[in-house]
């Protein structure tokens, strides 16, 4: 009985949420600046991670993970560069032909009416 009660509860909460959407995002973004829940979410993100420490586990470190060591990334960063770089030059070669190619065919086009 007690988890019908529970559920019935979550349900209207739910639908007020969507019924006065703009208020509760308005007032959650109010909320979430308050200096004392950043400080509360702080000091649970630490004491998670002190109790990840303390187990022994290494934390996950923020930030975006690398996909390589310094020096394959260094070697790896050269080959998508030189890639690069010869993608343009070839570009660079080839494009005047293409201008000269795309004018020749407007002009045969043109002197044929």
């Amino acid at each position: 009985m007690d988890v019908d009660k529970q559920i019935r509860r979550r349900i209207a909460v739910e639908k007020w949420k969507m019924n006065n959407r703009e208020y509760y995002l308005a007032q959650k973004r109010e909320l979430s600046k308050r200096p004392s829940y950043r400080e509360k979410v702080r000091d649970r993100y630490r004491a998670k991670r002190n109790e990840l420490i303390a187990a022994g586990l290494l934390p996950k470190k923020p930030g975006r993970p690398k996909l390589y060591d310094d020096e394959e990334a260094i070697i790896r960063r050269r080959e998508i560069n030189r890639f690069a770089s010869a993608r343009y030059r070839a570009r660079k070669i080839f494009s005047p032909l293409q201008e000269k190619d795309e004018y020749e065919i407007e002009t045969t086009s043109s002197e044929r009416y």
